[in-house]
C-alpha cells in the first residue's frame, strides 16, 4: 500500500508553496478528500491541496504529485476525480472530453468557446466548508 510522504519545501520552491513542509499525498488520501465532494459540486486542485495540508498539519501539499494522482483517478470515474478543477474553474483532465462528460452528467455546464474548457459559473458550485 502506498503511503503518504512529507518532506522539507526545497528552497527553490519556497517562494511558490511557502517555506516548512509539503506533503506527497497517496491516491487513498486523495480519494478520501474526494469523497467530501457531492453530485453537482466541484473543488478545485488549489482547495483540494489544501484541505490534504490541513490533515497532516504542512504547509501545503505537492502541486505535482496532487494533480498526477487526479489525473490518473479520472478514468475510474466513482472516484469523484472528474469533479476536480483549476482555481480559474477550467477543466484538469488530460482527457478533458471524459471529464467535461461527468462534470455534464452532473448537471453541470462546460464552456467550450475557449482553448481551455471551463465550468460555467463554477464558483456556485465549489463544495462548501464547514465555516461558510
Amino acid at each position: 500500500m502506498e503511503k503518504d510522504i512529507i518532506k522539507e519545501i526545497p528552497s527553490g520552491l519556497e517562494k511558490y508553496l511557502g517555506i516548512g513542509q509539503m506533503v506527497l499525498p497517496c491516491e487513498d488520501t486523495i480519494r478520501e478528500e474526494l469523497q467530501k465532494v457531492n453530485k453537482g459540486e466541484l473543488i478545485t486542485l488549489p482547495a483540494l491541496r489544501e484541505a490534504i495540508a490541513l490533515q497532516f498539519r504542512v504547509t501545503t501539499s505537492c502541486p505535482k504529485s496532487t494533480l498526477k494522482i487526479v489525473r490518473f483517478m479520472m478514468e475510474e470515474q466513482n472516484s469523484g476525480a472528474y469533479r476536480v478543477i483549476n482555481g480559474k474553474g477550467e477543466l484538469v483532465a488530460k482527457d478533458i472530453e471524459l471529464q467535461s462528460a461527468l462534470l455534464k452528467k452532473d448537471g453541470l455546464e462546460i464552456d467550450n468557446s475557449k482553448a481551455k474548457l471551463k465550468v460555467v459559473d463554477f464558483k456556485n458550485h465549489l463544495k462548501s466548508s464547514n465555516n461558510e
